[in-house]
């Protein structure tokens, strides 16, 4: 983590475009921020473009904005997100659920450093730094062009079961934050658990467990580990399928996290699309 941070640091004053993979929960989104807030830019507008919650067919009017009058609803002009990041940042959150048709009117814009709106004729001018990130292949789901367009520079998170010594510090961070300490004994439970969801799980975790904790400690029977293993050894006593497993333990996460489905895909280490799909596959409600 220090040598991707020192990596990162050199460019921060630079107009490169950065491109930050990682696994789901690994930390993208709070990277992407750090650049911004610790760049030349930190006093322009930060732009969060969650790609995967974007339709397809509303993807021009949200990213650059459309005239009075353009289309039915449209009672005023609205300025794009790219527009709205003026001279700031815009981080393009799992850029690889793009579709094809999307990326090829983001490439455009990309290439031009210019873009119109829906209904308009006036050029607007793109002058924010594009920080992208994606959890899936970039290679196989991004254009070849669009690609070497948003990765000048790319970073790559490591999970968190690959930095167990930081475990530790972001469990008593996180505790910290909600006013509590965690026992010893948590934090060595907490060290040998492998964390698929990362970083994004551990934060859940803590903060599930400060919530259920009256004292000051959060002590191990406060650690919401347990569940996952229960879940699997009922489903392995009663026999249910591969598909009745996950749709049970897609329908937990999503009541733990009170159905914050960003929150959940990140959990279950897949995009938001993709839950989006299982539910509709699962009839999840």
């Amino acid at each position: 983590m220090r040598a991707l941070l020192d990596t990162v640091d050199k460019a921060l004053d630079h107009d490169v475009n950065i491109l930050i993979l990682g696994e789901s929960g690994s930390g993208k989104g709070w990277l992407a921020e750090t650049i911004h807030r610790f760049g030349s830019r930190r006093d322009e507008p930060f732009v969060h473009v969650d790609c995967a919650a974007i339709p397809v067919d509303l993807f021009e009017s949200e990213l650059f904005g459309f005239e009075k009058g353009t289309f039915t609803g449209a009672v005023d002009r609205k300025a794009g997100r790219l527009e709205l990041a003026k001279r700031g940042t815009v981080y393009f959150d799992e850029i690889a659920s793009l579709a094809q048709s999307q990326q090829a009117k983001l490439l455009r814009a990309l290439e031009e450093r210019r873009f119109t709106r829906l209904g308009g004729a006036g050029e607007v001018h793109l002058e924010a730094r594009v920080v992208s990130s994606s959890s899936a292949d970039v290679n196989a789901a991004l254009r070849r062009d669009l690609l070497y367009r948003i990765n000048v520079l790319t970073v790559t998170l490591p999970p968190l079961r690959e930095r167990k010594e930081d475990v530790a510090r972001l469990a008593e961070g996180f505790a910290r934050n909600a006013g509590k300490r965690v026992h010893a004994d948590a934090l060595r439970l907490l060290e040998d658990y492998a964390w698929p969801g990362n970083v994004r799980e551990l934060r859940n975790a803590i903060e599930r467990a400060a919530l259920m904790t009256d004292g000051d400690t959060i002590v191990p029977s406060a650690l919401p580990l347990a569940e996952p293993a229960e879940l699997v050894t009922v489903a392995a006593r009663d026999g249910w399928t591969l598909d009745e497993l996950e749709a049970r333990y897609i329908r937990e996460v999503l009541r733990q996290t009170k159905e914050n489905y960003s929150r959940a895909a990140e959990i279950l280490g897949i995009n938001r699309k993709t839950l989006l799909e299982k539910r509709r596959k699962y009839g999840i409600e």
